[in-house]
This record gives structure tokens, C-alpha cells and sequence, in this order.
């Protein structure tokens, strides 16, 4: 027998009710209550599909035999429920043995299934050929016992834990953006009204703000993959437009509290009649109208974002009184009942000990939430008593922080780990423009109207690492015709056939594995260094030393750079070196993107003297080591200082590329750091200010260039004012996740070719000549 079993979490709106329907933000937690789902194949039921025989035939007949799956659930008036497959693999139920009745009752389950088999099929799954199965469903959200209904979102958490469940049944490992996505087109097959908000709690836990996608949008994507001109694979990688899902990082002292009033309600009966209610009033001329609700629920949202994250009470208690406002004006303008006198009195029991309270949801019943801090004991305890004073029953519910309550707190860290990195690479693709404010534009070189060269002679490779502590690291071996070390993958010096090199930029997750083997494939027939993206996370989980190892598995004799951060030891960063069999180590520094990201670190003393530890390291092993800015840029005084714990070699990783800072600010809840986003040196500005350095022209360090290269000329430029060789990453990404692996072959071959071309232009033979025969107008501001 087989068996797979997945989670999902209950949810609760903690504000942005009724708005969120229609694009406005809206703030959702998950909720420690959960749907478990079961797959399995034992005890499959069969029949003659002559006879109609539903007991087991006899062997020689079991190419006639159609089995039947069955569709269970603990919850009160779900039945039994038999389906199978026709010949073309497509789900059916038998008439004669389920109503249609009992199809509406698991009319999400069954849309999930169909859109999981489509997808599964399509990527070719690797146990898509697994056919009927059983589906068994249980759940915490409600009370099984007395069947009171407490309203945290069951057919979200129904959908979401199918979808994951018949992921693993197939054996896919997605990420969790793609399981919201496919969870949200099935939702929205069964009911086109919803905002999926819920949904989107139920996938990825925590406390979220969250933005509903167009309906419209999507309906017309569906109806696409419907005719046969697109497919779910395409529609799951696009740009989904208003889709916003964003972690709001509360801490860990903050306390939920929910009450229930003991009337349950239907969220979709109480939204509809809001929508119809406000559809007869758009001609009214009154001063409050619902456009007036949703733009001020929009602000009053936003702001209590920022009051969760930073955790400021008194700021939470204006912003659930403002959304209160809000729903009784609503409540008033429509005809709804939003608040119900019971609702009232829980949120005045609250306010009467100092604990902000509001209504959750759509209202008309169900719960009323609290929040406060956990150690007001005291408070809480007083609260409780007045509500059960006055029939309000306390639930014992917390905030779900993962997803899934099956997995250990080693797969839940390495889950966020992976969401991260995913977050990273696609808001870097958001982020990219064709234009990059790195500096490079001010650079202009003088024309040479005889360059006395034939491009035959021109040669653009490059010897990097060979001032690289020469005194411990012998010389690597003559000139090879790619770039790749001389011998092994740990020696010192080594030839690279041209100054341009793939940089860092990913791994982590199933996706960025996926990205990662790209990369090393166009390395390897373009000849290309590499560099992989941080090993920070593999090194905190092993399972995830494939999505880096496959760099050196695609590229088995390509020159390959491993990354770590600056926090990094010194024995962790020979295990990256490792696990990558990698030729050399970047070490990078990212105190501005630490200090932005919601999770980073905040503790930076130990920098240096890691990095001391770590050159040291890798000197005895004969593996060059590059510390590596992240778009922030270096001053020649950071570059004396690294010298001096020896290091030889930087990438100066200017501002105009990939902004993390920005990246990191869009995953908060508010972008509290958008003035940060031009923070730090272009590439070109830290090139010069290394090159007028005098210290430095008497004991050099290697200096490599990176951020904001966007053409084959930024390349030469970059060697013009000293760099070794340049890096590039979000150009080639781009073209990578637009245009495929084809076209990013194509396009570093073109700036192989058009680099040599321009050194040609300018009379160079060698990346040399380009450093010592080369002029630029204005050239006293560039420190030439």
C-alpha cells in the first residue's frame, strides 16, 4: 500500500473584510486548527466492466476490471463518496451510486483533483501514471463532537490540504507560492465570488497581507488552458496581476485570543448580500459609500500591517477601532448585519480590560478576535471570564506559523528558507529594467580612428587569482581553452577564456535547483565561470545541497565559485567549498540587506575577523577566496582593511544591478525602507575610488566587477578601470526565465564575440592593453 498525508491550517480575518473581494489589502492569520488529508490505494474496489460487478474478478479477467477510489470525511452529512476514471483518464462518478448532492458536497475536493491531474500530467510527474487512489478527510476546525461550527475557513483548508496532499501522491515537490496558486484556481472554479484569502492563509501560515488576484484575469487564463491554448505549467510561472501575498512578521509575544458567539454564519450568503446591497446604492449621493469603505479600508489595513510588525498596541487598538468603524458604516449603508449584539459585547468585554477586539470576517456570528501581549495574564483571564459570562465561549486557538502541522521544525525551517529564496528570484525578475543606474553611461572612451589591430589578433582571456598570495599557491598550468582550473577543482591561478563570468544569484529551493542546472549547462558550452547563489541554507539543511551540487553535476569541469555569507566559519565555508567541488569561494557582505530583511541578522562584529579565518582556511587548501559585495558597492577602505586580513581578491558589487535592499523591503509588510534603495556606491564609483587609491598601487588586491552590467560594453569598461573579470547575474536571469536556456547561450556567445570586437575598436589586443592603452573623455574624474 501507499500512503501520503497532508496538512492545512483553519484561518481568520484579522482585518480587510468585505474589501478584500474587490483588490483591497487585507490581513489573515492561520490558524493552529487543521484539516488532514489521507491518500492511499488499499482495498481499491473493482468491477466487470461488462457485468457490473463491484466484488473481485477472477485473475483472468483483470484487464476488464475498473477500479473504483473512495471519497471519505468524519464531517456530519458527507457520505461515501465512489469515483474512477474513463478510458481517456478523466474523473467520473456512477449516477446510480452517488446523487448529485454528494457531488456538490465535495465539489472542492473533486475540482482539486482535476486540476492536479492536469498539472501532474503535463510536467510529467513522476508517478503521474498512478491512477485511482483513496481520499480520506478529517478536521480540527470544527467540533465533531457537538457539530458547532466556529467559521475558520474549512473549504479553504480542505483545498489547500488536497492539493498538497495529491502533490506528494505524485510525487511533486512544489513550492508553497505554486500550491497557494493551484489551491486559489481551485477555489475559484468552485466559487468565481471569493477573494482567496483564506486560501492563501491556509498555504502559507503565519500572519499575511494579502491582495486577491483579478478574477477576471484568471477566468480568462482558465478559459485558455480550457481550449487547449495554454496550460496550468504557464499560467502557475506568470505574473498573477494584484496577486499580493506578503508575510507580516509579528512576534513572538503577541497573543490571539478568539471568542465565539455561538451563531454560526456563511461568509458568501453575508458578501453577497453586502455586493447586492451596494450594486442598488451606486447612484446614492450619501457622504459614506462603499467606494469610501474601500479606499479607507485599504489605509486603515496598511497601517495596521505596520502596528502587527513593529507590535505597537496602541496602535493595533486604533486601527480595530477604525476597522470597526468601518463595518458598522458599511453594515449601515447596506442593510447587513455585520456586528451582532453578541460581537458587540465581546469586543466591549475586551475594551473594558485594555485589550484591542474586533469582529473576524464577514461577521453576522462566528468569532470576534483579540490581541494582546502574551504575558497579561491577568487581562486575558478577566476577558475570558466576561465573555463566558455572557455566552461567549473562548476558543484555544493560536496562530499557525507553518503551513503544515505534520512536519518537524527541521522541514518548517527549511520550507521558509525556500519560500525566501524563491521570493528573492522573482522580485528580482520584477525588479530588473533594461537600464541600470550603475554608472556605467558616464563612462566614455576616447575614440581611436586607427586601432592598427585585425580582430584575429584580439584575445579577451584573462589570468585571474594570479596575484592571489603567490607565495603559498604554486602557478597553474598553461592556458586552457575554457574556464576551468588547471588540474583539479582546488588549485590557484587559472585562465580564463574570457573576462565575463555567470555571478552569483541562487539556490534553496526546488526551483532555484531547477535555475541552477541552467545556468551550468550554458556555462559549460559558453565556456564560462560560475558562481552559485549563498550555500548558507544547505548548510543549515542537507536536503538542500542538490539545489547547489547540481551546478558542479551539469558543469563537471567548469570553473565554479561557491558562495557564503560573512558569517559564515571558517570549517562551514570548506564544507560549501565541498560541496560544490568548487574552484573558489565567494564570501559575500550584506549588511544592508541583513538590516532590511524582516528575519536577518543584526549582529555584524564577527565579520572580519570569520573572513581572517576563513582566508586562511582556504589558503592551506589552495582555494582562492573573493569577498563579494551585494550591490551595495566598496570603497577603497574597505578594500585596505580586507588586505589586511588577507585577503586578495574583491568583487565590488555596485548599486545598479539586482537591489536587494529593495527586494527585501517588498517582502515586508510595508516598505518602511524605500529611501535605502539608492543606498551605497555604483559599480563605476567604486572602481574609480579603488583606482585612485595610492596604497593600493603598491600592494594590489584583485578587483573583480559586478552589479548593473546590462551590455558587452559595461564589460569592457568595467576591465578599462581595472577589473579583472565581470560578473553578471541579473541581465542573464532575465533572459534565462523570459527567453530560456537556448537564448542565454546565444546571448553570452554574442558578448563573448562583441567584447572582443569592441577591444578591436579601441586598438587593444589584450584586457591589458585595455587597462594601460585606453583613454576616456573626462578622464581626470575617473582617476586616469
Amino acid at each position: 500500500m501507499t500512503q501520503v498525508q497532508a496538512t492545512a491550517p483553519g484561518k481568520l480575518y484579522i482585518a480587510g473584510e468585505y474589501a478584500v473581494v474587490d483588490g483591497a489589502a487585507a490581513i489573515v492569520a492561520a490558524v493552529n486548527r487543521y484539516v488532514k488529508v489521507t491518500v492511499d490505494d488499499e482495498n481499491l474496489r473493482c468491477e466487470n466492466t461488462q457485468e457490473n460487478l463491484r466484488e473481485n474478478l477472477c485473475e483472468n479477467a483483470s484487464n476488464r476490471r475498473k477500479y473504483y477510489g473512495i471519497i471519505t470525511s468524519e464531517g456530519e452529512n458527507y457520505k461515501p463518496f465512489y469515483w474512477s476514471r474513463d478510458l481517456d483518464g478523466n474523473i467520473f462518478y456512477r449516477d446510480d451510486l452517488d446523487s448529485e448532492d454528494s457531488a456538490k458536497s465535495y465539489s472542492y475536493v473533486l475540482a482539486a483533483m482535476r486540476v492536479v491531474d492536469a498539472y501532474a500530467s503535463e510536467i510529467y510527474a513522476p508517478n503521474c501514471n498512478r491512477n485511482v487512489y483513496n481520499l480520506h478527510i478529517s478536521s480540527e476546525l470544527d467540533d465533531a463532537k457537538s457539530g458547532k461550527k466556529y467559521g475558520l475557513g474549512s473549504s479553504a483548508a480542505v483545498t489547500v490540504a488536497v492539493v498538497r496532499a495529491l502533490c506528494k501522491w505524485y510525487g511533486l515537490k512544489l513550492e508553497t507560492s505554486t500550491i497557494s496558486k493551484l489551491s486559489l484556481i481551485v477555489s475559484s472554479t468552485v466559487k468565481k465570488s471569493g477573494s482567496g484569502g483564506d486560501v492563501a492563509a491556509s498555504s502559507l501560515g503565519g500572519v499575511i497581507l494579502y491582495r486577491a488576484y483579478n478574477r477576471e484575469w484568471l477566468e480568462a487564463e482558465l478559459s485558455l488552458i480550457n481550449s487547449g491554448d495554454s496550460d496550468f505549467d504557464k499560467l502557475l510561472h506568470k505574473k498573477w496581476p494584484r496577486l499580493e501575498i506578503k508575510r507580516i512578521n509579528v512576534p513572538e509575544t503577541l497573543k490571539l485570543l478568539v471568542g465565539w458567539t455561538g451563531s454560526p454564519a456563511s461568509s458568501a450568503e453575508l458578501v453577497s448580500s453586502v455586493e447586492s446591497s451596494v450594486e442598488s446604492s451606486e447612484k446614492s449621493t450619501a457622504s459614506f459609500t462603499y467606494q469610501t469603505f474601500f479606499e479607507q479600508s485599504e489605509i486603515c489595513v496598511q497601517k495596521l500591517a505596520q502596528s502587527l510588525e513593529n507590535f505597537e498596541l496602541d496602535d493595533i487598538s486604533s486601527g480595530f477601532a477604525k476597522n470597526r468603524e468601518l463595518l458598522q458604516k458599511l453594515s449601515a449603508l447596506t442593510g447587513t448585519i455585520i456586528e451582532t449584539p453578541k460581537l458587540t459585547q465581546l469586543i466591549e468585554d475586551a475594551d473594558f480590560v485594555g485589550i484591542p477586539a474586533k469582529t473576524s470576517g464577514a461577521g453576522g456570528g462566528d468569532c470576534g478576535i483579540a490581541i494582546t501581549k502574551i504575558y497579561e495574564n491577568n487581562r486575558i483571564e478577566s476577558m475570558k471570564s466576561a465573555w463566558k459570562n455572557h455566552g461567549i465561549e473562548p476558543l484555544n486557538i493560536e496562530i499557525a506559523e507553518n503551513a503544515s502541522d505534520g512536519e518537524s521544525p527541521e522541514n518548517q525551517a527549511s520550507r521558509t528558507i525556500q519560500h525566501r529564496k524563491d521570493e528573492h528570484m522573482k522580485l528580482a525578475d520584477e525588479q530588473y529594467s533594461a537600464y541600470a543606474n550603475s554608472g556605467f553611461d558616464s563612462v566614455r572612451f576616447m575614440p581611436n580612428a586607427l586601432p592598427q589591430v585585425a580582430l584575429e589578433e584580439v584575445d579577451s582571456s584573462v589570468r585571474v587569482f594570479a596575484r592571489v598570495n603567490s607565495s603559498v599557491f604554486e602557478s597553474a598550468a598553461a592556458a586552457t581553452t575554457q574556464a576551468t582550473a588547471a588540474d583539479s577543482p582546488a588549485t590557484a591561478a587559472a585562465n580564463w577564456r574570457s573576462p565575463l563570468y555567470i555571478n552569483a544569484m541562487t539556490g534553496g529551493s526546488v526551483r532555484a535547483q531547477k535555475v541552477n542546472a541552467q545556468l551550468a549547462r550554458v556555462a559549460a558550452k559558453t565556456g564560462v565561470a560560475m558562481a552559485s547563489g549563498s550555500l548558507s541554507a544547505a548548510l543549515r539543511d542537507g536536503a538542500l545541497a542538490s539545489t547547489f551540487s547540481v551546478i558542479r553535476s551539469e558543469n563537471p569541469r567548469g570553473f565554479v565559485m561557491a558562495n557564503v555569507s560573512a558569517g559564515t566559519s571558517a570549517s562551514d565555508a570548506m564544507r560549501a567549498v565541498s560541496m560544490l567541488q568548487a574552484n573558489a569561494l565567494q564570501v559575500h557582505l550584506n549588511a544592508a540587506q541583513e538590516l532590511v530583511m524582516p528575519e536577518g541578522d543584526r549582529d555584524f562584529r564577527n565579520w572580519l575577523k570569520n573572513i581572517e579565518q576563513i582566508v586562511r582556511e582556504c589558503e592551506a587548501a589552495r582555494v582562492p577566496v573573493i569577498v563579494k559585495e551585494t550591490g551595495c558597492g566598496m570603497t577603497a577602505r574597505d578594500v585596505l582593511r580586507l588586505r589586511d586580513v588577507g585577503v586578495r581578491a574583491v568583487d565590488v558589487s555596485g548599486r545598479g544591478g539586482t537591489n536587494f535592499v529593495a527586494i527585501e523591503n517588498a517582502r515586508r509588510a510595508r516598505d518602511g525602507y524605500s529611501y535605502l534603495a539608492d543606498w551605497g556606491l555604483t559599480t563605476v564609483e567604486s572602481l574609480i575610488d579603488i583606482r585612485k587609491c595610492e596604497a593600493l598601487k603598491s600592494n594590489p588586491v584583485e578587483i573583480f566587477a559586478s552589479g548593473g552590467v546590462r551590455t558587452p560594453l559595461d564589460v569592457v569598461r568595467a576591465l578599462a578601470l581595472g577589473a579583472s573579470a565581470v560578473g553578471v547575474a541579473g541581465e542573464f536571469l532575465h533572459t534565462l526565465m523570459h527567453e530560456g536556456e537556448d537564448a542565454l547561450t546565444q546571448q553570452i556567445a554574442d558578448w563573448q564575440e562583441q567584447i572582443r570586437v569592441i577591444m578591436a575598436l579601441l586598438g587593444c589586443k589584450t584586457v591589458a592593453d585595455l587597462r594601460e592603452k585606453t583613454e576616456f573623455v573626462h578622464a581626470d574624474c575617473l582617476g586616469k
